[in-house]
């Protein structure tokens, strides 16, 4: 039962097929959103908040005088976590828990894996999204342009994307691609 919980978030080596033509697709928008939710909640629960732990008892005194903005400093913290979370999911699988989930996949703008500088690209660039502007305001200029790629997608030329994967998990495996149960379930919901 855990297991297939798991293989709805956990991304694998096999990447599932691209479906290119769903990159300005409106519902690949809406579910990069909710996959950034899940990322996010997972960064803060998973990573930030033991190492904010960590440091309440390690650092007592000095944590406890911090007061209310220890709050925002924790929140602040979250974004270079988030980010090097997201590179580092990106570039070694092609998908974070949060796309796994939502059937997401980061691949070059050609449909080949996502590399390890355009995933660096991709992911520094979420600090220019954020400078001064509000992610809403970030999020509506990509719904809004034509192929509904953000700042970063356009700097390190990979695209978001929709995947697709056999229903077959032995033609899967010998076909080399992602054959988990967030991937079948992904495709039953297409259905």
């Amino acid at each position: 039962m855990i297991d297939r919980k798991l293989d709805e978030f956990l991304p694998t080596r096999r990447q599932p097929a691209p479906v290119l033509e769903t990159a300005d697709d409106r519902d690949v928008l809406r579910a990069r959103g909710a996959a950034a939710a899940i990322d996010l909640f997972v960064c803060y629960v998973l990573i930030e908040l033991p190492l904010i732990y960590l440091a309440s008892v390690a650092f007592g005194g000095a944590y406890e005088a911090l007061g209310g903005y220890a709050v925002v400093l924790s929140l602040l913290a979250l974004l270079p976590i988030f980010a090097t979370y997201s590179f580092l999911c990106e570039w070694r699988y092609g998908r974070t828990p949060g796309k796994v989930n939502r059937g997401l996949l980061v691949v070059m703008a050609d449909g080949s894996p996502c590399t390890y500088r355009a995933s660096a690209v991709r992911n520094l660039f979420r600090y220019v999204d954020l400078l001064g502007v509000p992610p809403l305001v970030v999020g509506l200029v990509a719904a809004l342009a034509s192929d509904g790629r953000r700042l970063g997608d356009r700097a390190a030329g990979t695209v978001v994307v929709r995947s697709t994967v056999p229903t077959d998990s032995d033609a899967a495996v010998s076909a080399d691609l992602d054959a988990s149960a967030a991937a079948r379930a992904g495709e039953r919901r297409e259905k």
